[in-house]
């Protein structure tokens, strides 16, 4: 029980010290240093850096799972549970987009396995609201889904460059009205009666169940 503590509590550190200073600048020798712990420790329970890097990522992707699972088990709406995957993808793009580059520029490999691995889950999930969406007639029978998850793929991937240059709140109020408005585009008339009859109570779930809420 007490290595299993002593691993958590080195992976949340290192995540933060990742996060703080990049994962380059940040050797093992001084996640030892700020955990007051000994190098030995720390190798006895990670081999190498790569390794621990892999574990804080892993850790990163449970927490957002938990956080899915989290809204999944409130609402039952299709569409507000796709507007909350990509609302929440969006806010992850911001919060660790200077530490995905990071990765992608020293550690390629571990971006490519977690890159991968992310746009799978996301894309399974998002599909599946979608489909449920269209099945229950709110979006029309004639939208083509997979044409709507590589639109938004693309554009949730081209939006990141610009999210470092403008505050989050202005960024994320841009990115949630553009995805809002192109869902909107795609439902039929009673769903978007009903939805925008909505609009203000998906906000304040939005805001209750960010991803910054549970992941700090």
């Amino acid at each position: 029980m007490e290595i299993e503590e002593t691993k958590e509590k080195i992976i949340k550190t290192a995540t933060e010290l990742f996060l703080k200073d990049g994962c380059k600048r940040v050797t093992m020798d001084y996640i030892a240093t700020s955990m007051h712990i000994s190098k030995r420790t720390l190798y006895e329970i990670f081999a190498n850096k790569k390794e621990l890097l892999k574990a804080c990522i892993n850790t990163i992707h449970d927490e957002m799972e938990v956080n899915r699972n989290h809204l999944n088990s409130q609402v039952d709406e299709p569409i507000l549970l796709a507007l909350y995957l990509m609302h929440n993808t969006a806010v992850a793009n911001h919060k660790y987009d200077t530490f995905q580059e990071d990765i992608q520029r020293y550690y390629p490999e571990i971006y490519e396995y977690f890159s991968q691995k992310h746009t799978q889950l996301f894309h399974q999930e998002l599909s599946k609201a979608l489909e449920e969406a269209q099945l229950k007639g709110i979006l029309r029978p004639n939208v083509d889904l997979n044409q709507v998850f590589n639109t938004i793929a693309t554009y949730m991937h081209s939006c990141r460059s610009e999210s470092s240059k403008t505050q989050k709140d202005e960024w994320l109020l841009n990115v949630r009205e553009t995805l809002y408005t192109y869902m909107r585009g795609l439902m039929t008339t009673d769903a978007i009666l009903r939805y925008d009859a909505q609009k203000e109570r998906f906000q304040q779930l939005f805001n209750k169940n960010e991803i910054n809420n549970h992941i700090e």
